[in-house]
C-alpha cells in the first residue's frame, strides 16, 4: 500500500502539486495546468459527444487487461440511480498502467494493438463525460480525479489518493479492479440506461479476452435484476457460441457463430474514400 501512495504523490509531484515552489514558479505551473485542463476538457468532449461513448470505452479497457489462467475473464457493471460501479476481475492495474490514465497518449497497448472500440489512456477519459469525480480502486491503490472540487487544476489526469472509500464497494477478492462513477445529476435518467441496453451479446464477438459482460440494475438497497452476456469457444475459435440470460427468466438463448478470417485487398479508391 506505501509503494501505490508513493507512487500517486510522485505522479502529482510531477504535476508540481504538493511541491514546494516560489511565488513565481507556482504562478507559471498554475498557468500551466490551467492550460492544459482546458485543452483536455475540450478533447474529451471533441471525442465523446456521444455521452454512450464511454461504456465502449470501459468495455475495451477491459477487454485489454490481463487475466489469471483460471478465471473467466469478466467485467461486471452495477447501474444505480447516482452512481455506476464497473467491476473486473482482471490481475489488477500495475503502476505503468497508473501512469498511463494520469496521462494523455500514454497508452499501454502499444500502436500495434488498436481495439475496435477505444484506447487505455484517453479512453478511461471519456468517463468524465458522466462524472465529475471518477474512482479507481486496483490491488493497492485507491485514488479519484476530481474535476469540479477544490482549488488545484489539471483535474482530469491528477490522481487525489483516497484515505477513506465506499466500504460497500464488491469483494476484492472476486473482482480484483472496480471504478465507481459518481454520476452528474444533469446525466442521470433513462437516457444513460439506455446505453446499457444496446449492448448486446454479439459485441463479445470482437474482443479478444473479455468471456463475460455482466449488467446489474440495483432497485433499492437489495433488490436486482441482470442480463448476462457469455462468450464460449468452439474449435479453435472456428465456433462461437453466444449465450445471453437474465435474473428474471430461467431461459438461456444461445446463438452459434462461425468465425471465418480472411486477408482480403482493399481497392484503391476505397482506402482514398476512407481516408478522405
Amino acid at each position: 500500500a506505501s509503494m501505490a501512495f508513493d507512487h500517486i504523490k510522485k505522479i502529482r509531484e510531477g504535476f508540481g502539486v504538493d511541491s514546494s515552489l516560489d511565488a513565481a514558479g507556482q504562478s507559471i505551473v498554475t498557468n500551466l495546468q490551467g492550460m492544459i485542463e482546458r485543452s483536455l476538457e475540450k478533447l474529451s468532449n471533441d471525442l465523446y459527444s456521444e455521452q454512450g461513448h464511454f461504456v465502449l470505452e470501459l468495455i475495451q479497457n477491459a477487454d485489454d487487461n490481463q487475466y489469471a489462467p483460471d478465471r473467466l475473464p469478466t467485467l461486471r457493471f452495477i447501474l444505480c440511480s447516482e452512481r455506476i460501479l464497473v467491476c473486473n476481475n482482471e490481475i489488477g492495474f500495475q503502476s505503468n498502467h497508473i501512469s498511463a490514465i494520469c496521462n494523455v497518449g500514454k497508452s499501454t497497448k502499444g500502436k500495434h494493438k488498436q481495439g475496435y472500440a477505444g484506447h487505455k489512456g484517453i479512453g478511461f477519459k471519456s468517463v468524465f463525460m458522466v462524472s465529475h469525480r471518477p474512482e479507481i480502486h486496483s490491488g493497492h491503490y485507491h485514488f479519484c480525479f476530481d474535476t469540479i472540487n477544490g482549488t488545484e487544476q489539471i483535474g482530469y489526469i491528477r490522481p487525489i489518493w483516497l484515505e477513506k472509500y465506499d466500504e460497500a464497494l464488491p469483494s476484492v477478492e472476486e473482482w480484483t479492479t472496480c471504478i465507481r462513477l459518481p454520476i452528474k445529476q444533469e446525466k442521470r435518467g433513462d437516457r444513460l440506461k439506455r446505453n446499457f441496453d444496446d449492448i448486446q451479446a454479439r459485441l463479445l464477438l470482437f474482443l479478444n479476452r473479455l468471456r463475460q459482460i455482466e449488467i446489474v440494475r440495483q432497485q433499492g438497497k437489495n433488490e436486482m435484476n441482470s442480463r448476462v452476456f457469455t462468450r464460449i469457444d468452439h474449435a479453435r475459435g472456428q465456433i462461437i457460441e453466444l449465450q445471453e440470460r437474465t435474473t428474471n427468466s430461467e431461459k438461456i438463448i444461445k446463438n452459434f457463430w462461425l468465425v471465418v478470417k480472411k486477408v482480403i485487398q482493399v481497392p484503391a479508391d476505397l482506402k482514398v474514400s476512407v481516408a478522405s
